[in-house]
């Protein structure tokens, strides 16, 4: 039989494509250059699109002609590439990677690929699983199947060890995401107990550390800042990158940079890399915890720790195996290609099934669902998230609820908005959107019932349904079109929370921090209702007042903001995030003013993090001509959340304009 179905690991910083040979065992197909993998990265010159090795050389040359780390904008309606006036959605770019995965695939085995399975991380919500299978079919490939990646890693591990009964965890740090995930192998079943992840922290995230010091470094020395010039800003990840890797191998390394003329050269120890990575390994670490409590079992239930992505090779990771499960990880698969291979396994399988074969191998995966699907509900005018079908259900899983009644005469339509996540407060969710209901037939009252069927399918993408139980009818129904958000509906509905998050480090003194102080009480002035409550932080220098809507204990907070060291922002916001925890329905905003870098990128941009996932809305204000502004903005929940003020006296007018944005 030719095998036509192929699997492929579609990856933020390199990609993979294997299949199953006649003798039933994955191979890596090699690409077109010989390499078994190929660099997630495409360079647009000219007329021509081109992938992989010479895309990522041609990235320090041409900045503005290369794509890179496309796999974390999957499913973001509000990222593009634009070239020559034409702007390229993530989906269309990872179309690209995939057709020339496809294409060298079919070199090599001399016919055509026309199907195929794509891994995706575990943590993929429903907009980027749905993105994914649209970038397949645009690559000319029928997507048989979306398996996930640590679900793939221990499908090719269970077939390299059939006959051994184990309870594994695929711990799965690739570029730019990560995932932990605890797996039973029971002969030929591969069971997902539980997953947990984040799609916003991989190799990527490390490299940056790096990247943030040397540039502060040569700063520091030279006066001149490398992160204003694009060209520069790819030259020095590329050295970053190299530096990385060698320290993977060497207890230090020599990093040699020059930009405009001047030259940094210094030392870089593996232990300065881990100390600048804390933050990172923590977040790791915290995962790991979270999963196992999922599968209520400790680290001594686990048999065998499973490697997948190459960023697993880092010390500092094999440490943190070892710390955590008290062994060592296994080495008998390589990271770089045991999702690749699982997943032509899993194509081999899907092909043959569909085909009405009997299948090359027995070995069958379940898989669960890696986020909590519920809807929003309404409750004593704010909003809440009612959970429907939980995290780690496994999948294909569904649920009908009929308890669903018309609430007027002659009403036709019903809608439900539906999220991902599980925080209580569906704000700080992912939303799936806004779903209408249409074709009810009209009567009087509440007379017309509804059952909805809630579903997650093989593919781990959200599906619904709806009936009509008085005429059995299944109803129609779409996303519902409009400007509308979840947002805008929970403005009128949902009280604030807002945190005034001030930089008091030392170069504040002065006129500085009176402007800042007199810009914040206007802000508060113009933002100040009966639904909104005031947190003011100081860095350093901690809370100033927890949240309180009485007038004269804000005014007295900010009048004790004092000039007083340095700028430990990550410090300051995670002060913040505690002060306005604890309650449900609550819009939650994060105003943070810096006329400065923060001491620790690494820390701030991690607790940035922590704060948008859990629904936090992070502002910033940047105010002279030391701020880092191209960090400032990597802070914000959307670019144009960040602000400039070359200088402290157009702070007030800032903080006004943003109060009337914020609805004041």
């Amino acid at each position: 039989m030719t095998t036509r179905a192929v699997g492929i690991d579609l990856g933020t910083t390199f990609s993979a494509i294997a299949y199953v040979n006649k003798h039933g065992v994955p191979e890596i197909l090699h690409n077109a250059e010989g390499d078994r993998i190929t660099p997630s990265v495409i360079l647009f010159d000219g007329d021509e699109v081109i992938v992989g090795n010479y895309a990522k050389q041609a990235a320090v040359a041409f900045p503005e002609q290369v794509v890179e780390f496309v796999k974390r904008h999957m499913g973001d309606d509000n990222f593009t590439f634009e070239y020559r006036g034409e702007a390229w959605t993530p989906e269309r770019l990872s179309s690209f990677i995939l057709a020339k995965l496809k294409h060298d695939a079919e070199h090599r085995l001399g016919h055509p690929v026309e199907e195929a399975v794509i891994t995706v991380p575990a943590h993929f919500r429903d907009k980027q699983r749905r993105a994914t299978i649209r970038a397949g079919e645009q690559a000319g490939l029928k997507v048989l199947k979306l398996i996930n990646e640590p679900t793939a890693a221990a499908f090719a591990y269970g077939l390299a060890n059939a006959g051994r009964n184990m309870r594994c965890l695929v711990f799965d740090l690739g570029g730019g995401t990560f995932d932990v995930t605890v797996v039973d192998i029971e002969g030929s079943d591969i069971q997902v107990v539980a997953t947990a992840g984040d799609d916003a922290l991989g190799g990527k995230d490390f490299d940056d550390v790096l990247i943030h010091h040397a540039a502060q470094a040569f700063q520091e020395r030279h006066d001149l800042d490398p992160m204003s010039d694009p060209v520069a800003i790819h030259d020095l990840r590329q050295k970053c990158v190299s530096a990385k890797l060698s320290l993977s191998r060497r207890p230090r390394i020599n990093l040699f940079y020059d930009f405009q003329g001047r030259i940094l050269r210094m030392e870089i120890s593996r232990n300065l890399f881990e100390d600048l990575s804390q933050g990172l390994v923590a977040r790791c670490r915290r995962l790991t915890e979270e999963v196992l409590r999922e599968s209520k079992c400790g680290p001594e239930a686990i048999d065998t720790v499973l490697l997948a992505g190459g960023s697993t090779r880092m010390p500092m990771i094999r440490e943190l195996i070892k710390d955590v499960f008290g062994k060592e990880p296994a080495t008998d698969i390589n990271p770089d290609e045991c999702v690749s291979l699982g997943a032509a396994l899993t194509a081999a399988l899907e092909s043959a099934r569909l085909a009405g074969e009997a299948p090359p191998i027995d070995i069958r995966t379940h898989d669960v669902t890696s986020h909590s699907l519920g809807m929003v509900v309404f409750r004593e005018k704010s909003l809440y998230n009612s959970t429907i079908i939980r995290r780690n259900s496994r999948i294909p899983c569904e649920r009908t609820r009929d308890d669903y009644v018309t609430t007027h005469d002659g009403q036709t339509s019903m809608d439900l908005w539906l999220v991902q996540g599980e925080e209580e407060d569906p704000l700080a969710c992912n939303v799936l959107g806004h779903f209408e209901f249409y074709g009810i037939p009209a009567r009087a009252g509440t007379e017309s019932r509804l059952a909805v069927t809630y579903r997650y399918n093989a593919n781990g993408i959200v599906e619904v349904e709806a009936m009509d139980l008085g005429s059995g009818q299944t109803l129609a129904h779409r996303l519902a079109a409009g400007d509308v958000t979840l947002e805008d509906i929970a403005k009128d509905r949902v009280p604030m929370q807002l945190a005034l998050i001030i930089d008091c480090s030392g170069s504040m003194y002065g006129t500085n921090i009176t402007e800042a102080r007199k810009a914040a009480r206007a802000f508060v002035e113009r933002t100040a209702q009966d639904s909104r409550e005031f947190a003011v932080i100081a860095f350093p220098g901690g809370v100033k007042t927890g949240l309180t809507n009485q007038r004269d204990r804000i005014d007295t907070a900010i009048s004790a903001l004092t000039p007083i060291g340095s700028t430990p922002m990550h410090t300051g916001m995670a002060q913040a995030r505690d002060a306005l925890k604890g309650k449900a329905g609550v819009q939650r905003v994060y105003v943070i003013l810096a006329d400065g870098h923060p001491d620790d990128p690494a820390a701030t941009a991690a607790e940035a993090h922590r704060i948008k996932r859990m629904g936090g809305r992070i502002i910033t204000i940047g105010v002279g001509r030391q701020v880092k502004q191209e960090f400032l903005t990597s802070l914000c929940s959307n670019p144009s959340d960040y602000h400039h003020c070359r200088e402290s006296i157009e702070l007030e007018g800032t903080f006004i304009n943003l109060a009337t944005q914020l609805g004041g």
